[in-house]
């Protein structure tokens, strides 16, 4: 119980950071979005990242050497307004190590585990000028996994997650004002954007109560269309 309380105050606790974060960013963005021409704003977003993944499962660091891992994503978004954008991002991660001996409680034999999470999620983003040199932003969103352990001379164990939570933050860098030269592609008066971001993401979802879920601090490359 008291293992229980302790999660459900950390859940609470990073919940209500993350509505305080939106909250400051939405209500500017949104009072901005009203004096800033969206003829010019480009609609879709595709971006790439890859970075650090923190997995929530137990003992991870026992069974991998480690209590972390890579991850690689993307992920796609239709930018509503200059401030709000509706996505669908796909990751990656896999690791090596060792797994438990069926018959006794003690290590031995290879373990590979793979991990592909889907989130669905909704970004507010504080983008009020066409050469906005910093934009932050911050998300919410719905989160399932696939996952796969292949443990030598035992059976594979694979399946999907249920349905659990998501939340990010980050800071996007512009590529069009560091370097004007790289809008090169316009369609009518919609131009090309780019951008650098770090992002900060956590999301939670379980399979049998168990959480593959954990933290991730990723880079990434961004384009608007």
């Amino acid at each position: 119980m008291k293992a229980v309380s302790r999660n459900l105050y950390t859940q609470l606790r990073r919940t209500l950071l993350l509505g305080a974060l939106l909250a400051t960013i939405a209500a500017p963005a949104a009072a901005a979005d009203s004096t800033t021409s969206t003829s010019s704003t480009p609609k879709w977003a595709l971006e790439f990242k890859g970075g650090i993944f923190e997995p929530d499962l137990p003992d991870y660091e026992t069974f991998y050497g480690s209590d972390d891992n890579g991850l690689w994503a993307v992920a796609g978004a239709y930018r509503f307004y200059n401030w709000l954008e509706l996505g669908l991002e796909l990751s990656y991660a896999k690791d090596n190590g060792t797994g438990t001996l069926a018959d006794e409680n003690s290590l031995g034999g290879d373990v590979e585990y793979t991990l592909v999470p889907l989130q669905l999620f909704v970004n507010l983003r504080y983008d009020v000028a066409p050469d906005q040199l910093f934009v932050p932003y911050a998300g919410v969103g719905l989160a399932m996994a696939w996952y796969r352990q292949k443990i030598s001379q035992q059976g594979d164990r694979d399946g999907t997650s249920d349905i659990g939570g998501a939340a990010r933050a980050g800071l996007q860098l512009s590529l069009n004002r560091l370097m004007p030269s790289t809008v090169t592609y316009s369609r009518g008066d919609q131009l090309l954007k780019s951008y650098l971001f770090l992002e900060a993401q956590y999301f939670s979802t379980e399979k049998d109560s168990i959480d593959l879920g954990g933290n991730a601090y990723l880079l990434g490359f961004r384009l608007e269309f």
